[in-house]
């Protein structure tokens, strides 16, 4: 594996480590894995019911994953490194010395989306170099939004996104790096989002001022807004698929009253039983795929939409289930 990618995989996994999660994994790790809610049989639109294809895939509880080309990467609460292909149930252990003090390390670098730039925060500046860390360029100086997580969507935007909270406003802003020229996209409570595999557009979830009521809303190429009626859930929950128009997602049966979203979300304060539902993202048209698979996070679904890996939001295994829902 690449350094590169070694770096890469860093970066994404790093950014959502639940230190509570970890306290949990080594004080009340369970001998083995429990199966997920939807263990039972269950119906979907156009077949019987049939007993759920879930395999539990990790060996002890998961941080998050990342996917490169046809393989899965995730780190374990222990600090080690795997890799699954997607089309495998058995993980491999990549010979990858274990992280330490996983839940303290901070990887501010993102890189470019051909993978050739990082851009970076240190201090108050924003700072672009090449992938190997030559040639600092200085973006800027002294960046007036406070707080934010970076990304690299396309070649000449660097989105700045707020870290999302239900009780205060964030936002989305791009950096040309053409001009240097800062423009705010969309601004709202409990603001996330969840851009496109090519970065033209992206999904985002919002809330009242409350952190109340959940809405799944997309911003398309044209710089559209359109809210999907009838979608209560969280980017956390959902995922792409390869033709940039379509998304799978979570969606509990309810929120708890006492919620303030998404920060208790993040914070495991409540569990939730989901459906997985496809989405169409331009008509708004939707498929049942699965329900009362119980609460997960952190979909992938591989190119053929055949397999959906998820994390267990109770347990924090990861799994793979067989979709059979035509496509």
């Amino acid at each position: 594996m690449s350094k590169k990618t070694f770096y890469i995989i860093l970066i994404t996994l790093s950014g959502i480590i639940i230190i509570g999660g970890i306290i949990w994994y080594f004080a009340l790790k369970p001998e083995n894995a429990p199966a997920p809610a939807a263990g039972a049989d269950f119906t979907v639109p156009g077949q019987t019911a049939n007993k759920t294809d879930i395999e539990v895939i990790s060996e002890e509880p998961v941080i998050s994953l990342y996917r490169n080309d046809r393989d899965i990467l995730f780190y374990g609460f222990s600090g080690k490194l795997w890799k699954i292909n997607e089309n495998e149930l058995k993980p491999v252990l990549l010979d990858e010395k274990p992280v330490e003090n996983l839940a303290e390390i901070i990887w501010p670098k993102v890189f470019s989306s051909d993978g050739k730039k990082i851009v970076y925060q240190k201090n108050n500046g924003l700072f672009t170099s090449d992938s190997s860390g030559k040639n600092q360029k200085t973006l800027v100086s002294d960046l007036k939004l406070k707080d934010v997580i970076l990304k690299w969507p396309t070649i000449n935007n660097i989105a700045l996104i707020s870290k999302p909270s239900g009780l205060m406003a964030g936002g989305l802003w791009f950096l040309d790096v053409r001009n240097l020229g800062i423009k705010k996209i969309i601004s709202n409570f409990g603001f996330e989002i969840l851009f496109a595999p090519d970065g033209g557009s992206f999904v985002y979830s919002y809330t009242d001022q409350n952190g109340k009521n959940p809405v799944l809303s997309v911003y398309d190429k044209r710089g559209d807004q359109k809210i999907i009626s009838n979608v209560s859930t969280l980017v956390d929950k959902c995922a792409w698929t390869k033709d940039l128009i379509n998304i799978y997602c979570a969606i509990p049966k309810l929120w708890p009253d006492f919620a303030v979203l998404p920060d208790d979300y993040y914070k495991n304060a409540f569990s939730t039983s989901d459906d997985i539902w496809k989405i169409n993202t331009e008509t708004g048209g939707k498929m049942l795929v699965l329900k009362y698979i119980g609460g997960i996070s952190n979909m992938i679904i591989t190119d053929d939409e055949k397999s959906i890996f998820f994390i267990s939001k109770e347990n924090k295994f990861l799994y793979k289930l067989d979709n059979k829902v035509k496509q």
